[in-house]
């Protein structure tokens, strides 16, 4: 995600700081027969790519097929950048041997990144049906307001390198249909303001249901007052009212009302309250 900008997070892409090549790494490839000197050549490949797409080299063959060329030529960076979950997996089984140790009634989750909600070569590596063995409960982020601008960010990056042939618009609907979403999501350069829909809330929490087929309990993470830009939409107690009744209509387990406090007003918490009461009543 680093070399190529493929998430919300990354501010400007630069390919060069993508990936740790420290003696503890190169220890954790060696153990999984991942051959340390082709994933640095193969990351070099992908730096030069990319910095090439950032200055408008157009590859003879377009960006994404010069892209997949280097992705088949050197497998091991894809084998390298599972080093990240194998070793995320290894600490969540950890905790969770220690919590349950002190005794059964305490849950254990995990947080699951709101880039899932975007990036579908995130998405999968995110496999619920295993994740749901290693916990009690997932916490999948669908916060739905700040999600607009995130979203678009993922798509501007992307739109940057292996994407590059494609206009943004376009590009956002493809990408849409993949991850599974309504085609009423606002348009690319309308989803800041817009954000996105309880409908999304909706569909990925009853995704997320059917991948753990009930082997662990689903929570989804309601965005109460997460910061947005400023000409991005701002939280109404509407908006948190529909995005959590959105939640439970899909069945959820229950909610955690996210980020944090500090950045929740009274008034979104009460329409969250509003939205739990109703849908558990009875």
């Amino acid at each position: 995600m680093n070399a190529l900008g493929a998430s919300h997070l990354v501010g400007t892409v630069d390919p060069s700081k993508s990936t740790c090549f420290c003696q503890y790494h190169q220890e954790a490839a060696k153990k999984r027969g991942i051959n340390f000197e082709r994933t640095k050549e193969g990351y070099h490949k992908l730096d030069a790519f990319a910095k090439a797409a950032l200055a408008d080299q157009r590859p003879s063959d377009g960006y994404y097929v010069e892209f997949q060329r280097i992705m088949l030529q050197y497998p091991e960076i894809v084998a390298r950048d599972q080093l990240f979950d194998y070793g995320k997996h290894q600490i969540v089984d950890d905790v969770y041997k220690a919590i349950k140790a002190l005794g059964k009634k305490q849950l254990v989750g995990l947080h699951i990144e709101h880039v899932n909600s975007f990036n579908p070569f995130f998405r999968a590596t995110r496999d619920y049906a295993d994740l749901a063995t290693r916990v009690d409960f997932l916490k999948i982020v669908v916060y739905n307001n700040c999600g607009g601008e995130r979203y678009q960010h993922f798509i501007k990056n992307i739109g940057l390198t292996m994407f590059k042939d494609i206009p943004h618009e376009e590009l956002m609907r493809f990408n849409s249909r993949l991850l599974g979403y309504s085609e009423n999501e606002a348009s690319y350069n309308d989803l800041p303001i817009a954000g996105l829909s309880p409908d999304y809330v909706y569909r990925e929490t009853q995704r997320a249901l059917k991948g753990v087929k009930g082997k662990c309990l689903i929570l989804p993470g309601i965005d109460i007052g997460i910061p947005t830009g400023k000409n991005s939409r701002k939280q109404s107690p509407d908006d948190v009212y529909k995005a959590t009744l959105a939640a439970y209509k899909a069945g959820a387990d229950g909610i955690i009302l996210s980020r944090k406090y500090s950045e929740m007003k009274l008034n979104l918490i009460d329409a969250a309250g509003r939205a739990i009461r109703e849908a558990t009543k009875g």
